[in-house]
């Protein structure tokens, strides 16, 4: 026995094609069953259903992904769950309906919708990745948590290995949090703890990779996680370091020459060897040395205050670097030391006045004390490290509680250049 509409009661209704609905080429709209297996009924019993989704025409083919619409993250974020369309505007901005309708047709997702009579209502409800790609994205991540795990764990044994050996490299595999990040951190310590050294850079890349420019900025990846130099130069994957010199400083070199270089503005690139390390000699009146990570700040000093010795290291400074400082330190009276109000230039920061004699007068400018724009926050990483810092009882720890209070990181050269003047107008003039 059927229903007036045609339906057998008790079993669940057809799925009604909205064949009327054509203003999508590539698409047909449907209107899908509820839970039940039966639509809701009008006053004559005839199945009335209130949403509809847009799916591809082919819906048995398998869903292919279109080459160059989406990010891997974007695509990641796409197909794990549905989403509301709300969340997918706000993800995707204004080209996300042509972004789904395109995705739609290759089988991707289909696009739900409210029925209004006979016609779509704008804007889209909400978006359903196709079921077989949202389990693969699930098993994708799952693998991704099982060998995050592995690494996590074969990490913890390589610190503790290399601990005695290369504590700096230890540290970083511990403190690093990012699966890939932790990777290059784990082959750079695996090879120091198997005693592996590399020709160059690309040498190293092309060992684990199998690709010279898989990851060419490698060393400075390591650096940032905190492998000192001296580490890096035994792995084979850093150059001899740079200093930058400028003002009133006479450069001795290993083989009897001597450079004055304050016959050119600076200042001057110097590539050092811990093999053949110059000594310098300040000339000027010995009132104070300045320390500058901003490349441009060191220049503006340099043209501003030919008088006075400047050093630029960019990065955490290696022994070579650190040594060429202490030198001139010990011919001047004071060191003011003006790095980005960051957790890498409060490590800098702390380098520097660590290794300085202990009778040193040190004045350390804060970038963020004059006027700025706000940087990126700091994320839950550089706080962490930003706060175990601000516990020291010295003017680096104080520097360090600044940048937390502020919240974001500040690297620009504008304030720089500004911090440092307000110092010189201060405190130097004359």
């Amino acid at each position: 026995m059927t229903d007036s509409d045609g339906t057998i009661p008790g079993e669940p209704d057809p799925e009604i094609t909205l064949s009327w609905i054509r203003d999508y080429p590539g698409l047909v709209a449907y209107a899908p069953l509820p839970p039940s297996g039966r639509y809701p009924r009008d006053s004559r019993g005839r199945p009335r259903p209130r949403s509809a989704r847009l799916r591809t025409a082919e819906p048995s083919e398998a869903p292919r992904r279109p080459d160059g619409l989406l990010s891997d993250s974007d695509w990641s974020w796409v197909i794990r769950s549905e989403h509301s369309w709300a969340g997918v505007s706000s993800r995707l901005g204004t080209d996300a309906l042509r972004i789904m309708l395109e995705l739609a047709e290759a089988g991707c997702v289909t696009i739900g919708y409210t029925l209004n009579g006979n016609a779509l209502a704008q804007p889209p409800r909400r978006v359903y990745p196709h079921p077989d790609l949202t389990a693969a994205e699930q098993d994708r991540r799952s693998r991704r948590r099982d060998d995050t795990t592995t690494l996590r764990t074969r990490a913890e044994q390589i610190a503790s290995e290399i601990a005695d050996d290369w504590p700096d490299a230890s540290r970083a595999l511990r403190n690093t949090e990012h699966p890939n990040r932790l990777l290059w951190a784990l082959r750079a310590a695996t090879d120091l703890a198997e005693g592996r050294t590399h020709d160059s850079l690309r040498a190293f890349v092309q060992s684990h990779a199998n690709d010279t420019k898989a990851r060419d900025d490698v060393h400075h990846l390591l650096a940032a996680m905190g492998f000192d130099h001296e580490t890096l130069i035994a792995l084979g994957v850093a150059r001899n370091p740079y200093i930058g010199l400028g003002g009133p400083i006479l450069l001795h070199t290993t083989d009897g020459s001597v450079l004055d270089l304050s016959a050119m503005p600076g200042p001057h690139d110097i590539r050092l060897s811990p093999r053949m390390l110059p000594r310098v000699t300040v000339t000027g009146p010995g009132d104070v040395l300045l320390v500058v990570e901003n490349r441009q700040a060191a220049e503006a000093v340099c043209d501003a205050r030919a008088d006075l010795p400047v050093v630029w290291c960019h990065g955490q400074p290696p022994d070579a670097v650190v040594s060429m400082i202490v030198q001139a330190v010990q011919q001047t009276s004071r060191v003011v030391i003006c790095a980005d109000a960051d957790l890498g230039g409060v490590r800098i920061t702390a380098r520097i006045h660590d290794n300085l004699p202990s009778d040193t007068t040190i004045h350390i400018v804060d970038v963020g004390t004059v006027l700025h724009d706000e940087g990126r926050p700091f994320n839950s990483h550089s706080r962490s490290r930003l706060q175990q810092l601000a516990q020291r009882p010295d003017e680096v720890g104080a520097f360090a509680q600044r940048c937390l209070h502020r919240g974001y990181a500040l690297e620009q050269e504008a304030s720089a250049r500004a911090a440092l003047q307000a110092v010189l107008n201060s405190n130097l003039s004359g």
